[in-house]
């Protein structure tokens, strides 16, 4: 019967990893389905409501550029829509040359950050003009602001205050206009924040998110040209791949989003402003790595973004404790070493009392395989018997696989935090692993801990007496194999680590369980 519940128990592990691994989380089947109804719905009428008027022409102009360069960041600001064109990342490198670049190459329908959208104003190629210059941030000069101005048909004028912050990748952003005619719409920009959207595990979602009354929202258009409208009270919207994000927070108060696809999996977020002549709106925009402290500053939900999945409660405070040592040891390998050994520290008196029961078990099997033969053909006189057997000797067959499900949460939530936190990107061990998020590129790592995988369940007490179930352990090494020859290296250096400890706890057991211990009921 234990047998049967340990394959059951690491088949179930098996579909969870999987089920992580190859699908991303997703909202209840019916949800999505009267969301995707309400979807189509708001579309159609965005379609019928929005007729297709002839902007009016913008007067030509020089388009002038401004680079602004941080310790963090490089951005380039454009006079052409008054918007950024180029915002790179100085700490990351993107995974061919240079730096991660989180906005586009500009295409014709590629919209900037920050360019602002008005019916029957072609704003995006209006020029605004400015008196300042490029500039430099560092420790002496934290902090500086940059004004644009347009001033454009109809009374219409525009201003935008940016400020840029050396230690901190967002840019507050004051908006005054006048002479607002219609509706105003700030653009976040077309896929702005997306580094790679074919990198990174399946699971991990790529495009559009909203903060709507404190609920995410991953909902798109499904056909180019379409828009789909959120309202409610908007925390934020932003777009995202699986290290970064941009992100642009209102911060007194908006009640409407509209996402509009373009082209492919193109998308722009536009945040709707109160119909008003005279709008002042004030807005912070975050555009970099998906650092947990960064983003946890800001206090509005966004560090939610990290893909914690289900045990953030057991993944966050070990990926606080890695990045401690981290700062001790200097490798993010060397951290994924000692933190394995720490949780087998922790789950070492509850391993040894498995392997107790398992050889207590173990001890029983000749006097189980006569009760089977005596009463195979009643089920009930068998169950019973069995029972009383346990009892006698004091032994609970639950108790071998109960320490293993404990587990299971811890191991979900490490995997979670070594898949998606944006430290172990690029993160080198030694040799041949240059980088922990990525696939071991020699396969050595998965190779090894199917080997160690192997060499645990030969050290196992077998308390299976169906050839077959004990045919099905020894498969499941190969099984494990073949599915982490994809996993990122970091986590396979965990499994494996996690392997080798329990060998040499086995085998301690094995040398020092007195013959009494073994019959000890847990």
């Amino acid at each position: 019967m234990e047998s049967r519940f340990i394959v059951a128990m690491v088949a179930s592990l098996l579909v969870i990893i999987g089920f992580y691994y190859f699908f991303p989380q997703q909202q209840p089947k019916k949800a999505v389905e009267e969301k995707t109804v309400v979807a189509e719905k708001k579309v159609e009428m965005l379609k019928e409501s929005q007729p297709v008027k002839k902007a009016k022409p913008i007067a030509a102009s020089v388009e002038r550029e401004i680079v602004v360069e941080s310790d963090l960041y490089k951005a380039v600001l454009t006079g052409k829509g008054g918007a950024i064109k180029s915002w790179e990342l100085k700490k990351y490198a993107a995974n061919g040359k240079g730096f991660v670049q989180l906005i586009p190459a500009k295409e014709e329908d590629v919209v900037y950050p920050l360019s602002l959208e008005l019916e029957g104003a072609d704003l995006n190629n209006a020029i605004f003009t400015t008196d300042g210059k490029g500039f430099r941030l560092d420790q002496n000069k934290n902090k500086e602001t940059i004004t644009l101005n347009y001033i454009g048909q109809d009374g219409l004028k525009i201003e935008k205050r940016l400020t840029f912050y050396n230690d901190n990748y967002r840019i507050d952003m004051d908006l005054h206009a006048e002479g607002v005619k219609k509706t105003l719409h700030l653009s976040l920009g077309t896929d702005f924040g997306i580094d790679n959207k074919v990198g990174g595990s399946k699971a991990s979602h790529v495009g559009p998110v909203v903060s709507v009354d404190s609920k995410l929202k991953l909902d798109v258009p499904k056909e180019e040209g379409e828009a789909l409208p959120y309202q409610g009270k908007i925390a934020w919207a932003a777009s995202e791949d699986k290290y970064f994000i941009a992100a642009i927070i209102p911060k007194d108060g908006i009640e409407d989003v509209v996402i509009k696809k373009g082209r492919g999996k193109m998308f722009n977020t536009l945040i709707k402003m109160p119909q008003a002549e005279i709008i002042k709106k004030s807005f912070l925009l975050y555009a970099g790595p998906k650092e947990y402290n960064r983003l946890e500053a800001l206090r509005l939900g966004i560090e939610d973004t990290i893909g914690l999945g289900w045990f953030w409660f057991i993944g966050l405070p070990l990926f606080q404790v890695m990045k401690w040592l981290y700062k001790i040891v200097g490798n993010y390998g060397v951290v994924i070493i000692l933190i394995t050994v720490i949780v087998k520290i922790i789950f070492a008196p509850l391993t040894h009392k498995s392997y107790k029961s398992m050889k207590a078990m173990q001890k029983l099997q000749p006097k189980i395989a006569t009760l089977q033969e005596k009463f195979k053909n009643d089920k009930q006189k068998l169950n019973i018997e069995m029972m009383n057997l346990y009892k006698t000797h004091k032994v609970n067959p639950v108790s071998g696989c109960l320490p293993m499900v404990i587990q299971i949460p811890v191991f979900i939530g490490l995997y979670n935090v070594l898949s998606n936190a944006i430290e172990f990107r690029h993160a080198p061990f030694y040799w041949w692993i240059k980088d922990l998020s990525a696939m071991d590129p020699y396969y050595i790592l998965p190779i090894t801990m199917g080997i160690t995988m192997l060499i645990q369940q030969w050290m196992t007490p077998s308390t299976a007496t169906d050839p077959l179930q004990a045919k099905m352990m020894y498969a499941m090494p190969v099984i494990f194999t073949y599915m982490f020859l994809s996993f990122p290296s970091g986590l396979v250096l965990y499994w494996l680590v996690n392997n080798v400890l329990s060998i040499g706890q086995q085998a301690v057991t094995n040398r020092y369980l007195t013959p009494s211990a073994q019959t000890e009921a847990a």
